[in-house]
């Protein structure tokens, strides 16, 4: 254990005043109960406690540089003896297959300090926390108090044990308590202060022998605040993917709403529908169907009955927050994991708010709109936080400041120059500071998710519809996101400066991801060789390898701006004048990208490469042999491991399957729907690891600046 001067000195003057001597480093070790606090239950955090320790093997060993990766793995690889094919892992399926197969964060999602039935959907103000004691209620930003273990380092010690401890702060109650030696002790509620000074208890034991020990247990506790689009959001990777039947299907037709009709469509008609495609043998409007409780109960319900229509529902993809598509994949929660894993002197409190379609306009200073639910929108993330750490809440917030920035109309060019109004909160009202700072941003304002359908498409009459569903163009080339590109360093000036105004963030403690390419095969050739891999679930998605490459070239000239943006000193060939000056001083994280070169969303693992692109295609049902190929869609494995890191067209309709909400769920536009607006193109969850690995280097290296805080040194192996 390695303390500050200041630490080590007021716990000789403690120990002097308890006439006990000072316990060396070994003599007393201790840690935080269940000190991830998005986790109500201590089963959660202990889940991850597990594979940690597992991974990591011998504790005195370096950290492994993947070790967020190896955790993804362990926890998430499928319990089956061959995991080769998605039929065959159902086959050799082992006794945690159905647990493995739907992923951790299904195991999680139920007790987290996030009200994701509300309206708003939001962080608590208080949350019921469960303890190896009981629970008791918290406030989730700022906690009163941690729950502590600590206990001798030699364990063999016989006899029992008189324990004492006393609150730092003046007039703190003390305590005794005697047990057995070799257990553990539990205190219920450790004292948290901002000031260190008088946060923890002063701890000491009497051993059987007559020997006095003792220790100061100060708990860190980390506020980490994430913000941001889709890219931080874990768009693509519900926390509870859909599962499928194996034997039922999905007619799209809304002429046809029973679903006895499937089978008496299986003819060999002139393809109508020019929604779903696929080979002759299959009627290209029959996709898989979710596994329905009608199915479960071995009846039928029509599909035009209110029954179907509840039943579909009930069975939708769950998200930690649906409005946002936000989920426990996303990297920020990741990270946040990850360091109460690996120095368990330490909690962290983990707020994200990030939300997929973000852009620093709307999405960060202005409401957006919901990626779905009832609610139309969702509200500004920095109205949010402001809220959150604001005492007296939005009323308290009396602090006017404007910035201003570019608008723009989407696949327009033209500029709009506006002030944004923001209210924030008073710094002598902020409840507490933020110690670290998870930003992506910048990726929807340049129009990424225009520039992926401009190279998937021919034309925007292609997806007009979904045009229309969404409510703003879709597809533009990058000619217009070079224009939106030249306002980016107004708009992340204005991000710097909100950080600076509304919550005294230093720009030394924002870390920010510069994105992941996706558009490389296993060669690290760009994809589009075969145009339709992984895309079937529409006729019309076909990967163009020369509107990609335009694509490729934009997003290269996109990362070299960001690296100005966050600091000129990066590169010789910044351009001069730029609103952020040498720079906004973020940590921005690029060096992750060379682990995506050969892994995009076309890239199929080089060691079978034939048998991964087959397993690409969308299951569908033979009309010839009635079997589903390549694969069954009760055996999709949405969270394997596989050599892609990005998320197909086909991937997303089989993780999160997302129907427009007001239509028929039978409607012709609902496949491309479920298709595009599922997070297609978006990092999968084991890409999101690979992030966050990369992000912790920085997420250390800026909490162990913080002065007077007790560190326990992380050592991690080189990159492998």
């Amino acid at each position: 254990m390695r303390r500050t001067v200041a630490v080590a000195s007021w716990m000789v003057l403690a120990c002097a005043g308890l006439g006990v001597a000072p316990a060396a480093a070994a003599d007393l070790v201790w840690e935080v109960e269940n000190p991830f606090r998005l986790f109500k239950p201590t089963k959660s955090f202990a889940l991850h406690e597990t594979a940690f320790k597992q991974v990591r093997g011998d504790p005195s060993a370096p950290l492994p540089a993947d070790i967020v990766w190896k955790l993804e793995r362990r926890l998430n690889d499928p319990d089956c003896k061959d995991p080769s094919t998605p039929d065959k892992c159902a086959a050799t399926k082992r006794a945690r297959y159905e647990q493995s197969r739907l992923g951790w964060a299904a195991q999680t999602l139920a007790a987290v300090c996030y009200e994701n039935n509300g309206s708003p959907k939001r962080y608590p103000t208080q949350c019921e926390r469960q303890y190896s004691w009981g629970k008791a209620k918290e406030d989730y930003i700022l906690p009163e108090a941690h729950t502590v273990a600590i206990g001798l380092a030699e364990p063999a010690v016989e006899g029992e044990c008189v324990w004492s401890w006393q609150p730092r702060r003046a007039g703190g109650k003390a305590e005794t308590r005697k047990q057995a030696c070799k257990t553990k002790l539990t205190i219920a509620r450790v004292p948290f202060s901002l000031d260190r000074a008088v946060s923890g208890v002063t701890v000491s034991v009497k051993l059987p022998d007559g020997r006095e020990l003792a220790e100061t247990v100060v708990v860190d506790d980390v506020f980490v605040v994430a913000l941001g689009d889709s890219f931080a959001s874990g768009e693509s990777n519900p926390d509870r993917p859909v599962s499928f039947s194996g034997s039922r299907e999905m007619l799209y037709d809304p002429t046809m709403m029973r679903e006895q009709d499937v089978a008496s469509r299986q003819s060999k008609q002139p393809n109508m529908y020019g929604v779903a495609s696929a080979e002759g043998e299959h009627d290209p409007k029959v996709l898989p169907r979710r596994r329905l409780e009608d199915e479960e109960k071995q009846i039928m319900y029509r599909g035009g009955s209110r029954e179907f229509q509840s039943a579909f529902e009930q069975r939708s993809a769950r998200w930690i927050s649906a409005d946002c598509h936000r989920s426990q994949y996303g990297y920020p929660f990741r990270v946040g994991l990850q360091l109460a894993l690996e120095n368990r002197h330490r909690s962290v409190t983990l707020v994200s708010l990030a939300c997929s379609g973000a852009e620093v306009t709307e999405g960060l200073f202005l409401d957006m709109p919901a990626r779905e639910g009832k609610a139309p929108q969702v509200r500004a993330q920095f109205d949010q936080l402001s809220d959150l750490i604001c005492r007296g809440g939005g009323a308290a917030r009396t602090q006017h400041v404007a910035y201003t920035m570019p608008f723009f109309r989407h696949g327009l060019t033209g500029a709009d120059t506006r002030a944004v109004e923001q209210r924030w909160c008073p710094q002598a009202q902020r409840n507490r500071p933020l110690d670290l700072v998870l930003l992506s941003i910048g990726g929807n304002d340049v129009g990424f998710g225009a520039l992926a359908l401009y190279a998937m498409t021919e034309s925007a009459a292609d997806i007009a519809p979904i045009v229309g569903l969404v409510g703003h163009e879709l597809r533009f080339p990058p000619s217009v996101s070079r224009a939106y590109l030249g306002g980016l360093d107004k708009r992340l000036k204005a991000v710097k400066d909100a950080l600076r105004d509304g919550f005294g963030v230093e720009p030394a403690r924002v870390v920010q991801n510069a994105y992941e390419p996706l558009q490389y095969d296993e060669n690290g050739a760009l994809c589009g060789t075969a145009p339709t891999l992984g895309m079937d679930v529409h006729p019309n998605l076909k990967l163009s390898r020369e509107r990609l490459g335009e694509t490729a070239t934009f997003f290269k000239d996109f990362v070299k701006h960001l690296e100005c943006t966050s600091n000129t000193g990066r590169r010789a060939d910044c351009p001069a004048g730029l609103a952020t000056g040498s720079g906004t001083g973020f940590n921005l994280v690029t060096e992750h990208q060379a682990k995506f070169a050969k892994r995009g969303v076309c890239a199929r693992n080089p060691r079978q490469v034939i048998a991964d692109g087959l397993n690409m295609a969308m299951p569908r049902k033979s009309r010839l042999t009635d079997e589903f190929k390549p694969y069954s869609p009760d055996t999709t494995l949405p969270y394997a491991s596989r050599w892609r890191l990005f998320r197909t067209p086909n991937d997303a309709f089989l993780a999160a399957n997302t129907h427009r909400e007001g239509l028929s769920p039978f409607d012709i536009l609902q496949p491309a729907y479920a298709g595009l607006y599922s997070g297609a193109l978006h990092p999968s969850a084991e890409a999101h690891a690979i992030v966050a690995d990369h992000v912790m280097s920085h997420a250390r290296s800026i909490l162990d600046r913080r002065p007077n805080i007790e560190i326990q040194p992380v050592v991690t192996t080189g990159a492998r």
